[in-house]
């Protein structure tokens, strides 16, 4: 799941407006849709001090001054540029989620997701979009792993997990967690203590495999096909419209026909993708369902 961070997790909201160098409001609406065009995140007017605040971080790092010295360097074509666009994405989002969260779907996952898809096909995949630190990909690892020995005994499973971030998915490749925000009492033989806090056990972890992904990439989103299984949870909020219309459209097209689509709760894609998808209602939340070409709706 994508987050903005608060201002305050690095640098108050009243030190970033006096520190310097100042960020004149023409370099701030450069910075945003530099951003906007890497990313399709959108930075409105209002968060003016939240991008200063996080941006100060780079400047300093980097040893330049003043901000459009940095948009000199971000805009060029040198290596460093490259490495820093990333750096810019790792600073102004952070990641935030838990175990499990939002229990209800993997409950439906678990109970009638799974169970109906394995009776179809012997290799499913499952694909977590903003994984953020790993969490959300590890929670569908272990539901798979729960039914090694039931429904899916004769199964092999895969679960994608990518994310904008690249510290993100550093985080989430160690699977080392200070604390189990979120995780039911039947999973917890799933993870370990280290000396970190709890450690994903090795079994589990294998079944995810990890990577760095801009949902604008085109070609690295259709390379996800085919998915039988798809979180993108409150992802699609922090995109502009026509950006989250597009997005939207290819996480439709990777999605096998058949295969459930599981958003956040306060996200629909009704008016996006119109006609390819059906609504499913499971107890305590609801899912998509691709629609396959011997579909009959119902009258």
């Amino acid at each position: 799941m994508l987050h903005f961070t608060p201002p305050e997790a690095f640098l108050p909201f009243a030190e970033a407006a006096q520190q310097e160098p100042s960020l004149r409001h023409q370099t701030f609406r450069w910075l945003r849709d530099f951003i906007y065009q890497l990313s399709g995140i959108y930075i409105p007017e209002h968060r003016y001090y939240f991008l200063k605040a996080r941006l100060l971080r780079r400047l300093e790092a980097l040893g330049v001054c003043p901000f459009e010295e940095y948009c000199d360097l971000i805009g060029s074509s040198s290596p460093l540029a490259v490495k820093e666009r990333q750096e810019l994405l790792n600073s102004v989002i952070l990641t935030d989620t838990q175990f499990f969260r939002s229990p209800e779907q993997f409950v439906a996952l678990a109970r009638y997701v799974l169970p109906e898809l394995a009776g179809k096909r012997r290799h499913l995949r499952l694909w977590s979009a903003g994984c953020a630190i790993g969490e959300e990909a590890y929670s569908l690892a272990m539901v798979v792993a729960s039914q090694r020995e039931t429904v899916l005994s004769a199964h092999s499973v895969e679960v994608l997990a990518t994310d904008l971030s690249s510290e993100a998915i550093a985080k989430a490749q160690a699977g080392r967690y200070l604390h189990l925000h979120g995780l039911p009492e039947e999973y917890r033989g799933f993870v370990s203590t280290c000396h970190e806090g709890y450690e994903v056990v090795p079994a589990v972890r294998s079944l995810v495999r990890f990577s760095v992904q801009n949902l604008l990439d085109s070609v690295s989103v259709r390379s996800m096909a085919p998915v039988d299984v798809l979180f993108c949870r409150n992802v699609l909020l922090y995109f502009a419209p026509e950006v989250r219309r597009r997005v939207a459209a290819m996480l439709v097209e990777v999605l096998r026909p058949g295969g459930y689509l599981f958003l956040g709760a306060a996200e629909t894609l009704s008016e996006l993708v119109e006609g390819q998808l059906q609504l499913v209602r499971f107890s305590g939340t609801l899912a998509y369902r691709k629609l396959q070409d011997d579909y009959v709706p119902a009258r």
